[in-house]
């Protein structure tokens, strides 16, 4: 059976009495709980995070490592990667 809370929440859930053995093939039961009649509950899932993330303004990092840059480094950076991949391999056969 759907329920629904009145006054401007819309929180639908589902409850419904059983046998835990019916859960066996979905979770673990612990086995105070196994062969027993249960209550389950299925309410929706909303992550706070996401929900916290949404609210918040995004952070901008655009020139945060300007203060690290040095242009005498920048020349030999150029192909830096291209000579670490010859150097790593030369001998290689293929």
């Amino acid at each position: 059976m759907l329920y629904k809370i009145e006054g401007g929440i819309d929180l639908s859930f589902i409850r419904k009495v059983a046998n835990s053995d019916l859960l066996s093939s979905v979770m673990d039961i612990p086995e105070p709980l196994k062969n027993k009649k249960v209550e389950i509950l299925v309410l929706p899932y909303e992550d706070p995070i996401k929900e916290d993330a949404k609210d918040q303004k995004p952070v901008r990092v655009r020139g945060l490592l300007e203060k690290y840059k040095d242009k005498t480094l920048q020349a030999q950076e150029a192909g830096a990667w291209a000579r670490a991949v010859v150097d790593k391999h030369e001998d290689s056969r293929c």
